[in-house]
């Protein structure tokens, strides 16, 4: 159904067209109708007020139609307002001219009735589905442009300090390739000397896997909170294990999350992980050498209910450097269709200094490497630096 309500300007030079435009609109039910006399009226009109509909003349004084359509194309507005040109020009060339300036439609004089009642509704009906998509759209832009500041409120911020008697320094990094995304990282303490490094990527993208990482996020936090957390995360194959069977069971949608679950004894120097199925972290060594913690712990979660995961132990030395990312760094590609690749990162990590958050440098130069291509992935990272113990 149309709305009668809709505004509608008549644009014509001669008066008796205008009135009888006016007339035939009237007896349709249409009461909000403006009229202007050429170009410049019309123009001024369509400034001071949102029209629904214009129907335009060609040759008029002062600024002819085709300048009406310029003006509004140059502007943008031709897009939202919808032109029906109604003009004695019964040409081929002026109805090209008209369209390929961003009419809706043309309709030539003396015009029929039945042929404009048609047009007119038709036309006036596509733009009010234009505006209700375009309204949908704004409220679902809106809602994840929300979703995505809550999921970046999930990650915590870089740390830098002291705990359980030595220095530490922990930078992490989450970037969505879209609005929100599917890759997840955190990391907080249990106990009074173990520090837990969760890196995550969910199979999709879009709102779907970031409901996935929501979930997977919200399980490995809450238990970190159960009293037995300490003794929990002293085996991590453990709590991967409890999160893998929560995922899988009625897994309808067969979504996976791989995922690198760390676990560090500071006062130890001590590394424990449990890799399913994600890329293998970078361990750097206070010479600057780099290597691959490779170990496989089981595959990624949410795949198979009550898969025995096993976990890996490897120490950590004063001034080693922990860094695990997710596939959307290393499988970023460039115009020419080359991976960043995992080598490149490995080399990133090997020429670190003293610099306390390098990831948003990383992640720079994956972004300059792709050269104004979309993102291929979401990109995640974290790095831990554990130092010297401190003196007694």
């Amino acid at each position: 159904m149309t709305d009668q309500n809709a505004a509608i300007l008549v644009v014509d030079d001669v008066a008796e067209n205008r009135d009888l435009l006016l007339r035939r609109l009237k007896r349709l039910g249409f009461s909000h109708i403006d009229e202007a006399a050429n170009g410049i009226e019309a123009l001024a009109a369509i400034d001071q007020k949102p029209y629904d509909l214009v129907l335009l003349d060609i040759m008029m004084p002062e600024l002819d139609g085709f300048g009406v359509l310029d003006r509004l194309r140059g502007d943008g507005r031709i897009n939202d307002l919808p032109v029906i040109v109604v003009s004695a020009l019964n040409e081929i060339e002026p109805v090209v001219r008209c369209i390929e300036l961003g009419a809706d439609d043309f309709i030539f004089k003396p015009f029929n009735p039945t042929l404009l009642r048609a047009r007119v509704l038709a036309t006036l009906e596509k733009k009010a589905l234009r505006d209700r998509t375009r309204d949908e759209l704004k409220r679902k832009q809106a809602e994840l442009i929300e979703a995505r500041t809550l999921q970046l409120a999930l990650v915590p911020p870089p740390f830098a300090g002291r705990f359980a008697g030595r220095n530490l320094t922990i930078d992490v990094l989450l970037e969505p390739a879209k609005e929100v995304g599917g890759d997840l990282v955190d990391y907080f303490p249990v106990g009074d000397g173990r520090i837990v490094a969760i890196i995550g990527d969910v199979s999709d993208k879009g709102a779907g896997a970031a409901l996935m990482m929501a979930r997977t996020h919200s399980m490995f936090r809450s238990l970190g909170t159960r009293p037995d957390a300490a003794e929990l995360f002293a085996d991590p194959a453990r709590a991967a294990g409890l999160v893998n069977d929560a995922l899988a069971r009625g897994n309808a949608s067969c979504m996976f999350v791989t995922l690198l679950l760390a676990v560090v004894d500071v006062s130890a120097g001590m590394l424990t992980y449990v890799r399913a199925g994600h890329v293998p972290p970078y361990l750097r060594a206070c010479d600057g050498t780099v290597s691959r913690l490779t170990a496989a712990g089981g595959p990624a979660l949410g795949v198979m209910e009550e898969f025995p995961y096993s976990a890996a132990t490897v120490p950590l030395g004063a001034g080693e450097r922990l860094m695990v990312v997710t596939d959307g760094l290393t499988e970023a590609h460039d115009h020419a269709g080359d991976l960043y690749g995992e080598e490149r990162v490995g080399a990133f990590l090997a020429a670190l200094g003293e610099e306390a958050a390098p990831l948003p440098r990383l992640a720079a130069a994956v972004r300059a490497f792709e050269a104004g291509l979309p993102a291929f992935d979401d990109m995640a990272a974290l790095l831990l630096t554990l130092d010297a113990p401190a003196a007694e």
